[in-house]
């Protein structure tokens, strides 16, 4: 998984960064972090729907 994190950028604003590259930037603190907290919860929203077809496929795999 990619490190996320938000950062000061430098005209006094925020930036949302992933691994090395800004993602957005230009707000608020407060708008980075619910910005950030997206980010990372649609990954894991990702992550989880890969799982029933993973297992899905393990058990076919098997028999």
């Amino acid at each position: 998984m990619s490190r996320i994190s938000v950062k000061l950028a430098g005209d006094g604003t925020h930036m949302v960064v992933q691994d090395r590259d800004p993602v957005v930037s230009g707000m608020s603190l407060d708008e980075a972090e619910n910005f950030l907290t997206f980010l990372r919860v649609a990954a894991r929203v990702k992550r989880t729907h890969r799982l029933p077809d993973a297992v899905r496929n393990r058990g076919t795999l098997v028999a």
